[in-house]
């Protein structure tokens, strides 16, 4: 999974990097920061998971000292980057499909949009520190890791979808293909539980589920909403 991760995060963002031709504007220092940032815990949840699995469990923990210093850095980034995005137009890199007058079926606003990339942040810092608080308890430590990695998954998965080709000229399908990978992911836990244990854990498919109708309420309940798109255009002044 950890390497999924990264697979998943390096598909969904170096198109955009690697051809700036693309892009609709320059990638910002605050924005590259942000990415060395996040795929920095993503290296280092690789690393740490090598680790558990040699039972290197010493060298584990100290290295897990790393984790806090990353999460007090990654969840004002995220936010700030979000925000900046949102002054600037939000779709950067050229592939979202948001516009600012958008049709409702086609394309989003800048307001809409990036609720995803916000509403992500409370539950991976939950997860994430609930995580650490249970670092003793292994099975549930490694569940609650997993599924706050999930919840980072929201931004490549965008960007990701609006590269497959068929999904500019049928934006519709960008939607689909993101639900797909969405729900795949989540469903990842519930499958390695089941394929190791025979069993899933009550932990597992509670938060997958939790995650899941939390994601549902912000898509349909308040991404439309005319207080978030106020709110979104206050924090972004």
């Amino acid at each position: 999974m950890a390497l999924l991760f990264i697979a998943t995060s390096i598909a969904g963002f170096l198109p955009a990097i690697v051809q700036p031709a693309t892009r609709r504007a320059p990638l910002t220092l605050l924005a590259e920061a942000h990415g060395i940032v996040f795929f920095a815990w993503l290296l280092l949840y690789l690393a740490q998971s090598l680790l558990a699995a040699n039972r290197l469990m010493d060298l584990h923990r100290r290295l897990g000292l790393t984790s806090i210093v990353l999460l007090a850095a990654m969840i004002p980034l995220g936010f700030t980057t979000t925000t900046a995005m949102v002054r600037r137009g939000f779709d950067l890199s050229g592939d979202q499909h948001v516009d600012p007058h958008p049709d409702g079926q086609t394309s989003v606003d800048a307001p809409t949009a990036s609720l995803f990339s916000l509403a992500a942040l409370p539950p991976f810092f939950i997860l994430a520190f609930a995580a650490i608080g249970y670092r003793r308890s292994p099975n549930i430590h490694k569940r609650l890791m997993l599924l706050a990695n999930i919840t980072l998954m929201t931004a490549p998965m965008a960007h990701l979808s609006g590269h497959i080709p068929s999904t500019r000229l049928a934006p519709a399908v960008n939607n689909v293909a993101f639900a797909i990978l969405n729900i795949l992911f989540l469903l990842a836990p519930l499958a390695g539980d089941y394929l190791i244990e025979k069993r899933i854990r009550l932990l597992t498919a509670a938060v997958a589920i939790v995650l899941f109708a939390y994601q549902q309420f912000a898509l349909f309940v308040i991404a439309p909403s005319a207080g978030w798109h106020r709110f979104a255009e206050r924090i972004s002044q």
